[in-house]
């Protein structure tokens, strides 16, 4: 890049650094300054996930478990938890694991998942089941109302476990929030001709489109940008007490070999979580 091009880009990048903060409610806008510029290694915990198309709620899970660490701390818990052993005390946990993933399962409602599913999750997650979301509006905070709006559409549903709905997660903190960035807010439908979407892709259009335009509705953080680049993203992960889950090509995480000699490996989504 020329000189002019190279400050151009850190000025936009900058710029966007800020939307960001500002939308994460970590942003001093009296000093036109981040909060802080503290960083730190975050201590995310590895789930697995547990079936070929499950990598999104797996990241929402580790998301979970990293936020509810941050939260004060239960001495009473910490007690009991020390003398239930060390067995049984993972057992436990395993056991929080498994049932919590059954529920976002039923909540989300199919097994082919878009960002735009997480979203709803993490609205749900952090709104604590609240009939309100932060900006006020009405939430569809229920997963028998997403069904429902969903079941309107006639869109196929794909639950595969039915559990009652208030076995509701521990609630999170209610400092946390949460902004989704995209380049676009619905789907693309060159996705269409894609294999690992094709089959769905119909269902999938309707639903996804119908979240969106709630979404939107309903003033949820949203953030289209038509590029945000690798250094924007690592300087916003690096902060304290910031994550994201980032959604990639999983091609990029193969072996190249095996990429180069499979002429029809096409682009299939994979979540992951990054972190400073």
């Amino acid at each position: 890049l020329k000189r002019g091009q190279m400050m151009t880009t850190a000025s936009n990048n900058k710029m966007i650094t800020q939307q960001i903060l500002i939308q994460l409610g970590k942003w001093d806008s009296e000093h036109c300054c981040a909060l802080s510029e503290e960083r730190e290694i975050t201590p995310i915990e590895h789930i697995r996930q547990t079936e070929t198309w499950d990598c999104g709620l797996a990241c929402v899970q580790m998301i979970l478990q990293w936020l509810r660490q941050n939260d004060v701390e239960d001495p009473q818990h910490s007690n009991n938890s020390a003398n239930d052993g060390e067995v049984n005390s993972w057992s436990k946990a395993a056991n929080q694991t498994r049932s919590e993933k059954a529920w976002m399962i039923d909540f989300v409602a199919t097994t082919s998942i878009w960002t735009i599913d997480l979203v709803f999750l993490l609205e749900h997650l952090l709104s604590g089941g609240s009939t309100t979301n932060s900006s006020g509006s009405k939430n569809i905070d229920t997963v028998q109302e997403i069904r429902e709006e969903i079941g309107t559409l006639g869109c196929q549903q794909h639950c595969l476990h039915q559990r009652n709905s208030s076995a509701f997660p521990p609630p999170l903190s209610p400092s946390s929030s949460y902004l989704f960035c995209s380049t676009k807010f619905g789907v693309d439908e060159s996705y269409n001709n894609l294999g690992y979407y094709k089959d769905k892709f119909s269902s999938d259009e309707l639903r996804v489109k119908h979240l969106f335009d709630i979404a939107q509705k309903q003033n949820l953080p949203l953030l289209q940008k038509s590029h945000l680049s690798f250094e924007v993203l690592v300087d916003i992960v690096g902060r304290k007490g910031v994550v994201a889950i980032v959604l990639l090509d999983n091609r990029v995480l193969m072996n190249n070999n095996a990429i180069r000699t499979n002429s029809t490996t096409s682009y299939t989504g994979h979540y992951v979580v990054l972190c400073g």
